[in-house]
């Protein structure tokens, strides 16, 4: 019966090993006086259609006159040097 006392013990040992430690829970320590909503998952808009109907155009294009340039100093100054509207 020496043999079949390791085995046993072993045994005992594989069924204590499966039922695991039964730990009373814990409660979590607040440091904080305040409580703070958690920050959860914001999803990006998915729109179902466009809000306009029709996208909007570029009013300054190539054939479009400039009524009222901008003469500020710093605009002067780039339009005699790179010869571009500001």
């Amino acid at each position: 019966s020496k043999a079949s006392k390791p085995a046993e013990k072993a045994l005992k040992a594989a069924k204590a090993v499966k039922k695991g430690i039964q730990k009373k829970p814990t409660r979590k320590i607040r440091t904080k006086i305040h409580f703070y909503r958690p920050k959860t998952l914001k999803l990006a808009r998915k729109p179902k259609y466009p809000r306009r109907s029709v996208p909007k155009t570029n009013k300054l294009d190539q054939y479009q006159i400039l009524k009222y340039p901008l003469t500020t100093e710093s605009a002067m100054k780039k339009i005699e040097e790179t010869n571009t509207l500001v």
